[in-house]
């Protein structure tokens, strides 16, 4: 089976400079743009799988105009709640509002590859966890497809290139619909292109 991971375009938080994560934000009008150009015709897409919140969902959708397959939402793709508290402000703002918080030691450094969220957040290693239940899930309802699409979010990118497809190095940049094509075979994944995405430092 061929599988296309696709990472969702612009949303508003990007323009507004807002902390994403849980914040349920629409895609921005540069964004769906952005996906109206996307070239999805000719990739052979029997189904796409979509995380539910918006600016993936929209995403799914607008592609899903031009090839109208089934289109699935799959729960456990949603993104990481890793802001917890921040979700939804202004990245300036929350210096001010929450700057007792930003203060204590525990939530000085945070971020996936440290395993840690901010304030309210979710855990890390539970995260994770359905993510891989989310993919497994795919998988299960994909058995008779040949070429399936899912869309979701930078953070669940993250959690299956690290988990799943057992890659080493750290995702530092992501761009708007970062897409990699991979094969699923047996329970082994193998990638066979990738775009829109800046590898750092080993993990």
């Amino acid at each position: 089976m061929k599988i296309y991971l696709i990472r969702h375009s612009e949303s508003i938080d990007d323009i507004e400079d807002c902390y994403g994560g849980i914040a349920d934000f629409d895609l921005s009008e540069n964004g769906i743009k952005k996906v109206e150009q996307y070239e999805i015709e000719n990739l052979g897409i029997e189904k796409i799988y979509t995380s539910p919140y918006k600016r993936a969902y929209q995403t799914a959708k607008i592609l899903n105009k031009k090839i109208n397959v089934d289109l699935e939402i799959i729960d456990n793709i949603r993104e990481c709640n890793s802001y917890g508290i921040l979700s939804g402000v202004n990245k300036e703002k929350a210096k001010n509002i929450f700057s007792y918080v930003f203060n204590m030691e525990e939530y000085k450094n945070t971020g996936y590859y440290l395993g840690t969220s901010f304030l309210g957040g979710e855990d890390i290693n539970k995260f994770d966890k359905r993510v891989e239940e989310g993919i497994r899930e795919i998988i299960s309802k994909s058995k008779e497809l040949n070429t399936i699409a899912i869309v979701t979010h930078g953070g669940v990118y993250r959690s299956i290139y690290k988990n799943i497809f057992k890659v080493n190095k750290k995702i530092e940049e992501m761009e708007d619909l970062a897409t990699t094509e991979l094969t699923y075979d047996d329970g082994k994944f193998e990638i066979i292109n990738k775009k829109g995405i800046l590898f750092g430092e080993t993990i």
